[in-house]
């Protein structure tokens, strides 16, 4: 900053020589030490650093600004370069396209809301430049063509019951993938064990690196299912004939117990049978009765 060079111009007023600001009379502010201008009113040719920034353009080494505004709602100095003053801030910067003018290319979230993610080294087809409040100059964001991704869905969590029926793995198989990624506590039972989550993209990509022996284990399993389809009808027959039997074996206990409970009562009203420090003793039957119920039962005369 330096003194303002002043001179009188006609209508009483004054303007500074270097920054061609004008008063209506005396002032005590300093002289930027170049042209001055209204916000906007600078010629196109003059660029803050931001607007440089977006044309990935910088001020050589050692060039002066041609062109400021005092910005009052920031406080502060906007300074304006001509661009023939001006470089290259980074050679290597992929083509600047305007948001209107992106056509197919999509930034990596776009990318990720279809499953898809930028490949390993593969550099943005262009970038588009936006603001940030954390970044003087505003950030560039890459952005990429579908052809140059690669398929990357967003992962999920997966049970173990989901296991068994999206990837037709068995225990075995899930045993080989090791321990869930995360344990979750049953919702539904406070002392039921935790709930075992698997992620997904480690299941497809144990599978992918397991690929050959995972073909043959939905080969053999297929065999398995062809044989049980060719004899479902005598499995479930012999399923169903099993299940009748142990209704049949359910039901012959259950009456056995009820025999057995009833003989217990005919026993201790019988005249035969007395009360031992041994236990209860019958004298016509001391080894135990054979046949349920008892044809000896004689019921006990009642005592004078």
């Amino acid at each position: 900053m330096r003194q303002h060079d002043l001179i009188k111009r006609p209508g009483k007023s004054i303007e500074c020589k270097i920054c061609k600001w004008t008063w209506a009379s005396k002032t005590n502010t300093f002289c930027p030490g170049c042209v001055r201008y209204g916000w906007g009113s600078q010629p196109p040719h003059l660029k803050d650093r931001v607007s440089l920034h977006k044309q990935n353009l910088q001020p050589k080494k050692g060039a002066e600004p041609s062109g400021c505004h005092y910005s009052m709602k920031r406080n502060e100095w906007i300074w304006f370069y001509d661009e023939k003053d001006c470089e290259l801030s980074n050679p290597e910067l992929p083509p600047i396209l305007q948001w209107d003018d992106v056509g197919e290319l999509k930034t990596v979230g776009q990318l990720k809301k279809i499953n898809l993610a930028p490949s390993e080294n593969i550099k943005p087809c262009a970038v588009a430049w936006v603001w940030d409040k954390d970044i003087e100059w505003g950030v560039w964001i890459p952005l990429y063509h579908e052809d140059d991704c690669k398929w990357n869905p967003k992962d999920t969590w997966i049970t173990k019951t989901q296991l068994k029926e999206k990837y037709l793995l068995s225990d075995a198989w899930i045993k080989r993938i090791g321990e869930p990624d995360r344990l979750l506590d049953n919702p539904h039972y406070r002392n039921a064990p935790s709930i075992k989550l698997y992620s997904r993209k480690r299941i497809e990509k144990f599978l992918a690196d397991n690929a050959e022996k995972y073909a043959e284990w939905l080969d053999k399993r297929d065999r398995y299912i062809a044989i049980f389809e060719a004899n479902k009808d005598k499995i479930l027959a012999g399923f169903n004939a099993y299940k009748e039997r142990c209704e049949v074996i359910k039901k012959d206990a259950e009456d056995m117990r009820k025999k057995i409970k009833e003989q217990t009562k005919m026993c201790l009203k019988c005249a035969s049978g007395c009360s031992t420090p041994q236990g209860f003793l019958c004298v016509i039957h001391p080894m135990g009765l054979l046949d349920i119920p008892c044809s000896d039962f004689q019921e006990r005369a009642d005592s004078v």
